[in-house]
């Protein structure tokens, strides 16, 4: 019998979690433990909404109110550290001492910012964004014709280079890689995303490091890189990604791998230990295993968990999805973006609408859209199916999308 569930983070894997354990008919206890002070909230806004308008939350901000907690009798243990598991006393030890009793543990941890390996790197005006505070220090300092230096063309960096742009800034990125967001868009598609920064005024250096942070009364003032170059400036971002949060799963023994390694219902290496989120290591759609850092898979991989955890069947193996709304653009990406695959466009890249799709033989393994979500819908579906297409068929406009996921005897 599961008597109580405790949940260690209370961000978006943590938060759906708590809200699958009341959906499916669990009414044991459940503690939600966090270490910010604040609700479980949405986290994409972190690199946008928040730094346009620091003075005002986005509308559904937080996952749900307080009121909502209490009447579906979660508790709450804000600002507050897990700092220890006891397995065999099935329990969760804060920083404070207090023992939280738990015959299921949902490790949801996430993870923590990569520094930068230079004296300065954690200066009062070196910003990384992982939470609503860092993005609240981070709009002050996005004020018009602030000097802005962004390191990193990830996902994140990328995304804070159209906010810095946005609210005024002027802006330079350095990125080590020849284009923004390589890993997740490939080095053709990366390519077309560097010129649309280019056309709003982000200054880009690709395919080179910083080796120095020039600091000055205890502030970064200048940015130095590998050629000797030195770019003044007035805050910098870093977004290098993050570390898993792994250190609660090994020291209580758990295997770890490239984060806490689960099996497809969320379960660790203890029958009574599950993880979900940026922090699992998990059987990966396209086989072998992988780490997924997205808001989908951190939803939907919490909810799975908390259905296994009170005996639910599940079966959790979902393709890679997320967003990106950088500008005006926004962009999508589901399955696999692999610069060896060949690609079939419906639309003009240049004219950010398009639809990529990657093809492994003649199976669709991968979707990526620039401001056409409607076909992302369906790319989405195609994707999970490994559906198989006539690629000429495929890149023929006239032909809807949703022809593809008929039955083949109906789209003849």
């Amino acid at each position: 019998m599961v008597a109580s569930v405790a949940i260690v983070g209370a961000n978006l894997a943590g938060g759906r979690a708590a809200e699958a354990l009341r959906l499916n008919g669990y009414e044991g206890r459940i503690v939600l433990i966090g270490e910010e002070r604040w609700l479980p909230y949405e986290r994409p806004p972190l690199s946008k909404e928040c730094l346009w308008d620091r003075d005002q939350l986005p509308e559904n901000f937080f996952l749900h109110d307080q009121q909502w907690y209490e009447d579906n009798k979660i508790e709450l243990q804000l600002g507050q550290r897990a700092e220890a598991l006891e397995l065999s006393g099935k329990a969760v030890r804060l920083a404070s001492g207090k023992e939280i009793p738990a015959d299921r543990i949902l490790l949801a941890t996430g993870g923590k910012a990569r520094l930068l390996p230079l004296d300065g790197a954690t200066a009062a005006n070196v910003h990384h964004l992982r939470t609503k505070d860092d993005a609240d220090r981070l709009a002050a300092d996005l004020k018009p014709g602030a000097r802005i230096v962004v390191i990193g063309m990830g996902v994140i960096g990328a995304e804070v280079a159209a906010s810095a742009r946005k609210s005024g800034c002027e802006v330079t990125a350095i990125e080590p890689a020849p284009v923004p967001m390589i890993r997740t868009l490939g080095a053709h598609f990366g390519a077309w995303l560097a010129r649309e920064h280019d056309k709003r005024g982000v200054k880009a250096r690709y395919g080179i490091g910083v080796t120095r942070l020039h600091l000055d009364g205890g502030l970064v003032r200048a940015v130095e890189l590998d050629d000797g170059t030195r770019i003044d400036c007035d805050a910098v971002v870093v977004g290098i990604g993050i570390v898993p949060s792994t250190e609660l799963a090994a020291n209580a023994g758990l295997a770890i791998g490239n984060g806490i390694v689960v099996d497809r219902q969320g379960r660790t290496s203890h029958e009574a230990v599950f993880a979900a989120g940026d922090v699992a290591d998990q059987p990966n759609f396209f086989g072998g295993r992988v780490r997924l850092e997205t808001y989908q898979n951190a939803a939907d991989q919490g909810m799975a968990a908390a259905q296994a955890m009170i005996g639910r069947e599940v079966d959790y193996l979902k393709p890679c999805w997320f967003w990106s709304d950088q500008y005006d653009i926004n962009i999508q990406v589901s399955g696999r973006i692999d610069d060896s695959l060949p690609v079939v466009m419906r639309g003009e890249l240049d004219s950010a609408q398009f639809t990529a799709f990657f093809l492994d033989g003649n199976v669709v393994a991968g979707v990526l859209t620039a401001n056409r979500a409607v076909d992302m819908g369906v790319g989405k579906r195609m994707v999970e199916r490994r559906l198989e297409v006539d690629p000429a068929q495929l890149g023929d406009a006239s032909i809807s999308l949703r022809e593809f996921l008929k039955p083949k005897a109906q789209a003849a």
